[in-house]
C-alpha cells in the first residue's frame, strides 16, 4: 500500500485536488481524512464523485500530535484488512506535515510506502502575505515538507502574480516542485500519473514533540434553517466582521427559502453553492466552526435550531 499525504492550510482546497486525482487517474483508493472538529462534510463532498469510495475519519483530534496513536491504529487496519493499491491522506488545515511524515514513518515496512508529499497552497492568501516575514508556522511547515506544492485560486492571476507566488514558495522551499501557470483541473492527467511514481527518500520528517494547536472547533449536527438566502449571507458577514469571535474557518450544509445551500468561509472570504438535492439525502444541518475564540451562545442563538430523527 502506496500513502499520499495532501496538505494544505485551512481552505486552500484539499477536497477539490483530490477529486481531481480520483477524476482522472483509475485506481484502487481509500481515503483517511482528518477534521478538526466534531463532524466531517468533506466525506460527503468526495462520496459525490464516487459512491464507491471508501473513506475514512478521524475527528475530535490532530493526527500530527493529539490523534496520533489512533492514525497508526487506522493506518495499519486499512493495510491488513482493505489492502488498497493507496490510501490517500487529507489531513486537517491545522496539521504540521513534518509530524505526520514521522508518525507514517514508524509503521513503514516493506508493504507499506510513502509516497513524496503535496502541499496546496491558496494563492491569494501567498499574495495578501509576500512581505510577511513569519508565517504562520503551521502553514510553513506545510510548505518546507512537501515534495510538491500546488498552488490553488489562481485562474485570475497575472503572469507577474503568479511569478511573485513561485519565487516566495521557492525561497521557502527550494527542492520542492511548485505547480502554479495553471489551476490544477486544467494541468495534464500525465502530471496526477507521476505523483503515484515517486517515494518518498528516508525518514523526512521531525522526532520532536508538536503541541495540539490551539483552537477551539465548535460543531453542530442539527436540523437548521434560514427563512432566506440573505439571513445567511448575514450571518457569514457578520462573522467576517468578528462579532462571534476570531473565527478563521467555517462550512456547512443549511437550508434556506426551501433550498439546500453548501457554503465556506476562510480568511474572511466566503462563497455559497446551491445543492441538487433531487434524492432527498441531506437529511440534516451540519456546520463547523474553527478559530481562536468562538461564541458559541450567540451563533447558536442566531440560528433556527429543530430536532431532527
Amino acid at each position: 500500500m502506496d500513502i499520499l499525504v495532501i496538505s494544505g492550510f485551512l481552505g486552500a482546497g484539499k477536497t477539490t485536488f483530490i477529486k481531481e486525482i480520483i477524476k482522472k487517474t483509475n485506481r484502487d483508493y481509500c481515503i483517511l481524512e482528518n477534521e478538526y472538529g466534531a463532524i466531517n462534510i468533506d466525506s460527503s463532498t468526495l462520496k459525490e464523485e464516487d459512491n464507491s469510495l471508501k473513506i475514512y475519519d478521524l475527528t475530535e483530534g490532530c493526527i500530527c500530535c493529539s490523534s496520533k496513536g489512533e492514525f497508526a491504529s487506522s493506518i495499519l487496519t486499512i493495510s491488513n484488512t482493505l489492502d488498497p493499491d493507496y490510501l490517500i491522506i487529507e489531513p486537517t488545515g491545522v496539521g504540521y506535515l513534518s509530524s505526520i511524515l514521522n508518525n507514517l514513518n514508524k509503521v513503514k515496512y516493506d508493504r507499506i510506502r510513502i509516497l513524496e508529499a503535496i502541499t496546496i497552497v491558496d494563492a491569494l492568501f501567498i499574495l495578501d502575505n509576500l512581505n510577511v516575514k513569519e508565517l504562520d508556522p503551521c502553514l510553513l511547515d506545510q510548505i518546507q515538507n512537501a515534495s510538491i506544492i500546488v498552488v490553488s485560486k489562481n485562474e485570475n492571476l497575472s503572469i507577474e502574480e503568479k511569478e511573485k507566488i513561485k519565487n516566495k514558495l521557492q525561497n521557502l522551499n527550494q527542492k520542492a516542485k511548485i505547480i502554479v501557470d495553471k489551476h490544477y483541473k486544467e494541468i495534464d492527467s500525465s502530471f496526477y500519473q507521476d505523483i503515484f511514481l515517486h517515494h518518498l527518500e528516508g525518514n523526512k520528517g521531525q522526532t520532536k514533540e508538536i503541541k495540539s494547536p490551539d483552537l477551539i472547533n465548535f460543531s453542530i449536527k442539527q436540523f437548521i434553517k434560514f427563512n432566506s438566502l440573505y439571513e445567511l449571507i448575514s450571518l457569514l458577514e457578520d462573522i467576517t466582521r468578528g462579532f462571534y469571535g476570531n473565527i478563521i474557518r467555517c462550512k456547512g450544509n443549511v437550508k434556506a427559502s426551501n433550498h439546500i445551500y453548501h457554503f465556506e468561509l476562510v480568511n474572511n472570504l466566503y462563497s455559497i453553492n446551491e445543492i441538487n438535492d433531487i434524492n432527498n439525502k441531506v437529511k440534516n444541518s451540519e456546520i463547523v466552526f474553527i478559530g481562536y475564540s468562538v461564541n458559541k451562545l450567540a451563533l447558536r442563538n442566531r440560528m433556527v435550531i429543530e430536532d431532527y430523527l
